[in-house]
């Protein structure tokens, strides 16, 4: 074949790809879509390794919050033996005469006049106590008036509570025999430091009158004016004979009388703290409305029987 017949032949065969190449050409100017990308644009573009990226928190807005309730602890389970008393008598509490007492003796008016008033012969006290039994009154011991007068008993009909300050001796060998041939109960003051000196009960004349059912109170350690202390060294007294009284003699103290009846506020709220049901003082009143200022009435000695009723009339004091 000539080298013309070969040349002929090739530009046949370039012919239709170069038409191709020319009608792509022509449409890539007028239609996008049809331009033609470099070859160098279908190349594999590399994976860029990126440093890992710690996302940025979205900051949030500050909240405030709402406090927490506090909440009232459980009560434990170690049973308590009493509750804290309220400081004031029930509203529908009547009038209860509580009478005061300090010997069972008799003693010659002439020699020692304070001394008699403050004793009612053995025969004066059993004519009193047939008196009470004959007008049907129920003596009651101070814890169970307290709890009568808070409401939580009922009191009986016409009842009064007997009192004894102090500690003498005559309390065990005078007063308790005639309380028990009436089937009595009464409340007996102890001030601790006082047991077993002349004149006053020993451990075992209180213990006596402790199974005889009596009730035994605290007259504080050593009978000091409370009011003429600072109030911590009152509140030793007050707290110190509970603990003393309850240790020795394995029962609850829970009746306080104050030395020589003196108080105020602020020694009736250390009673109450100290766990104290009542509290006695020796003034008369009309009503019973704070339970740590129980009023009384002093059982003076020289009067006839004929005089005792006046003690269970209730006294305005101004």
């Amino acid at each position: 074949m000539s080298r013309l017949s070969r040349l002929s032949q090739w530009r046949k065969k370039l012919a239709l790809p170069a038409i191709a190449i020319l009608l792509l050409l022509a449409l890539s100017a007028f239609v996008p879509e049809f331009r033609l990308v470099p070859m160098a644009a279908f190349a594999p573009t590399p994976t860029a390794t990126l440093p890992p990226s710690t996302p940025t928190p979205t900051p949030s807005s500050t909240a405030t919050r709402t406090p927490t309730a506090t909440r009232t602890p459980r009560p434990s389970a170690t049973p308590t033996v009493t509750a804290t008393p309220s400081r004031l008598a029930d509203a529908d509490a009547e009038y209860v005469p509580v009478l005061m007492y300090h010997y069972i003796r008799t003693v010659d008016e002439q020699a020692d006049p304070m001394g008699y008033r403050l004793s009612i012969t053995p025969e004066r006290f059993a004519e009193q106590m047939e008196w009470l039994r004959d007008n049907d009154y129920t003596p009651m011991r101070m814890d169970a008036l307290s709890a009568c007068l808070r409401g939580l008993t009922r009191c009986p009909e016409n009842p009064v509570a007997l009192t004894f300050d102090d500690g003498y001796t005559d309390a065990a060998t005078e007063a308790l025999p005639i309380l028990e041939e009436y089937g009595f109960v009464a409340t007996f003051y102890v001030v601790v430091n006082f047991v077993g000196k002349p004149g006053y009960m020993t451990w075992e004349q209180i213990e006596l009158l402790r199974d005889s059912g009596m009730e035994i109170g605290s007259h504080t350690v050593n009978h000091f004016d409370l009011t003429g202390l600072e109030l911590g060294a009152a509140q030793d007294e007050i707290v110190t004979s509970r603990q003393l009284l309850e240790e020795r003699l394995e029962i609850p103290v829970v009746s306080f009388s104050y030395p020589v009846g003196s108080y105020n506020s602020a020694l009736a709220g250390v009673v109450h703290s100290a766990g104290y049901t009542n509290a006695v003082i020796v003034l008369p009143g009309d009503s019973i409305t704070h339970m740590y200022e129980i009023p009384r009435r002093r059982v003076l000695g020289g009067e006839s029987i004929a005089g005792f009723p006046w003690y269970m009339v209730p006294v305005a004091v101004e």
